[in-house]
């Protein structure tokens, strides 16, 4: 049995032999070895290592108790070292060639097929380990003194779960924050604009869902004559990870709504703007060949299609009993449905009789 100091040896001699490229001398291999046996170690331990006759094959460590200690046997599997089969010989020819083979330096030799073995495992084991710890750690941005204050205002009063905020990063001067609320139920994001913040919660996007809205956050900002729209959105990647998106728009900026139009279409929105129709509430829903049917959404919802055969305004504002908007031009049925989730839906149907 090992007392309370040589258990505390085995165990750092242990620690230095497995370390990654070898740690302990042929003098702290030969004492483990003798640590182990005391220890009540099942298979026979290699002696230490002397020098090899040329030649002479070495000999392989004979196979170990199955029902041996788990640690002992890898350790006994390391540490073993083939020695060549000594040849029979007197008692004085054995003391003395004990003797030159202490006093000669051991040669190198090439390690057993079990210690080979042991060391692919461990490299590979070190490989996945750090593999892990690269891909594990902590990415996440360091925040400045300014953006720390923020995300201290923001937790007051925000609701978040504790230790559950996480900085995300920054870009167009907009800091976003991770965090969840209601035990984990909520995902939460938080934005940070200068000298404006704001956070929104909501349950997770449904897989299932058709259309579902995932979590973001946004804030408006107003700097000299410009008019800033920040949007922070988390969205999940085709690899099922998250990732962050921040887009800006200037609100102030002039819009050209007739950019959006063809020379034709201009023409057309022009007859429809001589017959009352306000042309910026106009969006073109379909097409009948190369007619654009529309739709006005103003103080009414109006459906108009100019008759390209008599260049006539035709238009419906009064939908039937069940919001359908139908308008008949020639031979066809223009039918035009607003839905909450897909918006205007047209339909045409072809009167061929």
């Amino acid at each position: 049995m090992l007392n309370q100091a040589e258990s505390s040896r085995r165990r750092e001699l242990q620690r230095r032999a497995f370390a990654a490229g070898g740690g302990a001398s042929e003098a702290e291999l030969a004492e483990l070895r003798e640590l182990d046996a005391r220890a009540g170690a099942d298979a026979v331990i290699a002696p230490a290592p002397a020098a090899m006759d040329a030649g002479r094959a070495p000999l392989m460590e004979p196979p170990a108790d199955p029902s041996a200690e788990q640690p002992a046997k890898l350790w006994r599997d390391a540490a073993a070292v083939p020695v060549s089969e000594p040849a029979a010989a007197s008692p004085t020819d054995e003391h003395e060639s004990s003797g030159s083979a202490h006093d000669a330096a051991p040669r190198r030799r090439r390690p057993g097929m079990p210690a080979l073995i042991l060391s692919t495992l461990i490299a590979l084991l070190l490989g996945f380990g750090g593999g892990w710890m690269l891909l594990s750690r902590d990415d996440a941005p360091a925040m400045t003194s300014e953006q720390a204050k923020a995300m201290a205002e923001i937790e007051k009063t925000a609701r978040f779960d504790a230790g559950s905020v996480t900085y995300l990063g920054e870009q167009y001067d907009a800091a976003v924050w991770r965090a969840t609320a209601k035990d984990g139920e909520e995902i939460c994001l938080a934005i940070h604009v200068i000298d404006r913040s704001d956070h929104l919660c909501m349950p997770p996007p449904d897989e299932d869902t058709p259309f579902a809205q995932p979590v973001g956050v946004s804030l408006n900002r107003q700097d000299g004559d410009a008019y800033w729209s920040y949007w922070a959105t988390l969205v999940t990647d085709i690899a099922g990870r998250e990732a962050l998106i921040v887009q800006r728009h200037d609100m102030s900026a002039g819009f050209d709504w007739e950019a959006q139009y063809t020379e034709e279409e201009r023409r057309y929105i022009g007859m429809l703007e001589a017959e009352g129709v306000v042309p910026t509430s106009l969006q073109i829903i379909g097409y009948d060949g190369d007619v654009p049917i529309f739709i006005s959404q103003d103080v009414r919802t109006c459906i108009h299609v100019v008759d390209p055969a008599t260049e006539a305004v035709v238009q419906s504002c009064d939908p039937t009993d069940d919001g359908l908007y139908i308008l008949q031009v020639q031979d066809a049925t223009y039918e035009v449905r607003e839905t909450s989730m897909r918006g205007p839906i047209l339909t045409i149907v072809r009167n061929d009789g």
